[in-house]
């Protein structure tokens, strides 16, 4: 239970937290999206290639990670492949690995035209998702209001362009595809639709797919990457190092949390200081990860019973003890 409990304080900024809609297209001011091909495309001949997405300059480690890519790539290669799904905990690499793929295809576009990346908030809604995917094709949906009408021109523009991949990053609910105006890969040759997202459900909705789980660092891969964070020239004394070691350990593996750990010590030199961090982190009362790592107790899409979390709260700690039960209970509720 530890300090995976920490998610308890911070539910509500949880659910907001992925706060924006991004798209990146070819031309526009924000860096990505569409690439095209120096023949040109077919109803589309201005588009340029766009510039990468931006990527941590950390190293990216563990041997699933070369696994993952290769394999994902050769799907993009495989034309009875329409769909991939990419799912696995907050935190543990899965933008960060698409974003690579996508920076690799803008380098091969004869694999492909237009590359979109759309980044799906949990805040989902039909209308939303449209206007970010009509951006990323510069169609202008501003004086249709309708979603079936909106629907109807996304649907005409995709089937006009050729070899194209929509990349819709960090999906939350499923949703119809023709309600949004995305025509089905599996109808348009050398077309793909790339998912990823916390649930395998999510990526198990459409036909002719396939999908992988990227799962947390071994204790190894996870070690080496806190070291490398922290900084290899940085000398740590063996009670350090082994206060180090235990820290990486409590991010259960997750690159993410792994780096912002690392991060917030790379100055930190006292032991005290180190112990002391450790001790909060076991204590759930560490506060350095909450804005960017998702952690909780129950599966994705579990009903929680706030009861029952309540309860988890008390009697792990995370609610102190007070002069009596019902006190405990209604500082839960708070929660």
């Amino acid at each position: 239970m530890t300090w995976l409990l920490d998610v308890a304080g911070d539910l509500a900024a949880d659910c907001v937290e992925r706060l924006t809609w991004q798209c990146r297209i070819a031309g526009n001011t924000q860096p990505g999206a569409g690439a095209s091909s120096s023949g040109g495309l077919t109803g589309n001949t201005n588009e340029t290639p766009g510039d990468p997405l931006p990527t941590s300059s950390t190293k990216l480690v563990g041997q699933a990670f070369e696994q993952n890519t290769n394999l994902i790539w050769s799907w993009l290669m495989d034309d009875e492949v329409s769909t991939i799904g990419i799912y696995g905990m907050g935190g543990v690499g899965k933008t960060t690995m698409m974003k690579h793929i996508h920076n690799k295809l803008l380098e091969r576009p004869g694999i492909s035209h237009c590359v979109y990346w759309v980044t799906v908030s949990q805040d989902f809604s039909i209308g939303r998702l449209q206007n970010h995917i009509a951006k990323c094709l510069g169609l202008d949906l501003s004086n249709e209001h309708d979603d079936l009408c909106r629907a109807v021109k996304l649907l005409k523009q995709l089937r006009k362009k050729q070899k194209w991949i929509l990349i819709l990053d960090d999906l939350w609910n499923t949703f119809e595809l023709h309600e949004v105006g995305i025509p089905e890969p599996v109808d348009l040759k050398c077309c793909k639709l790339i998912m990823t997202s916390r649930s395998k459900r999510v990526c198990q909705w459409v036909d002719r797919r396939r999908e992988i789980e990227v799962k947390p660092l071994l204790k190894s891969e996870a070690w080496n990457l806190f070291r490398e964070k922290l900084g290899h020239d940085i000398t740590l004394s063996p009670e350090v190092e082994r206060i180090a070691m235990d820290i990486a350990r409590e991010c259960a593996g997750l690159p993410l949390g792994i780096i912002t750990m690392a991060g917030s010590l790379r100055r930190v030199d006292d032991l005290h200081e180190w112990r002391n961090t450790l001790k909060k982190l076991k204590e759930s009362k560490c506060r350095d990860m909450k804005d960017k790592v998702y952690c909780a107790l129950f599966p994705e899409d579990h009903e929680i019973v706030r009861k029952e979390l309540i309860d988890y709260l008390i009697d792990e700690g995370v609610i102190e003890r007070m002069e009596s039960r019902q006190e405990a209970v209604d500082e839960g509720h708070r929660y």
